[in-house]
């Protein structure tokens, strides 16, 4: 089996996407986005997390990291195995009528089997990985200015960034370019549009820290 904590950004906060169970065992109550592996069709575990993704929600994650594996006799029905995830999506991507089912992550309802202890550790891995990589920036669209990424690190991390130190260290690290464009339709004057440079995370050689902007990281 595979359960996916897919993540994204609504009202400038981090939620997790958490729907109802239709069928089978605990009907009603809330839980991760689950299902068991297609051996004839999945080609790995992270192929049929995102079919699982793809099939029940019609999202496609942006980002896809395995998290851990959990086990255990009274886990599901009897023995079972699953292999969690931590999936990205980009919340214009999410149906209208999954948008009920967006949970602030710092107020995780009771969830099904043993989802509580799964996305607590998501949520944990989450915060922990985006002060020291680009992940915080696969919640932006595909276009973004710098102070778009300063707030989206501010609200997974909870460090307090600033602005200046932020811009610089943040070009540093080279995660980030120029897309060539100016933001419009906001309220305040045009900036510079950034996009990733690479569509794999990137690890820094500082973490984010309160107050400033990065801190070198512990080796």
């Amino acid at each position: 089996m595979v359960d996916c904590a897919i993540f994204t950004l609504k009202d400038q906060a981090l939620h997790l996407l958490l729907p109802e169970r239709a069928k089978n065992l605990q009907t009603g109550q809330r839980a991760l986005v689950g299902g068991r592996l297609h051996l004839n069709v999945d080609r790995s575990p992270e192929d049929g997390a995102m079919r699982v993704a793809r099939e029940k929600l019609g999202i496609d994650v942006r980002y896809l990291e395995q998290l851990h594996s959990f086990g255990g006799l009274d886990r599901d029905e009897g023995w079972t195995v699953t292999i969690a995830y931590i999936a990205i999506v980009q919340m214009d991507q999410i149906p209208v009528s999954l948008q009920s089912d967006l949970f602030p992550v710092d107020k995780i309802p009771k969830l099904a089997f043993d989802h509580n202890e799964i996305a607590a550790m998501a949520i944990a891995r989450m915060r922990s990985k985006s002060s020291y990589s680009s992940l915080p920036a696969f919640l932006l669209p595909p276009e973004f200015t710098i102070d778009d990424l300063r707030h989206v690190y501010q609200q997974v991390t909870g460090a307090k960034l600033v602005k200046t130190t932020f811009r610089d260290q943040v070009l540093r690290q080279g995660f980030v370019e120029k897309t060539g464009k100016m933001s419009t339709g906001r309220t305040y004057r045009p900036a510079e549009l950034w996009r990733l440079a690479d569509r794999t995370v990137a690890n820094f050689n500082r973490v984010v820290s309160r107050e400033a902007g990065y801190r070198r990281a512990i080796k």
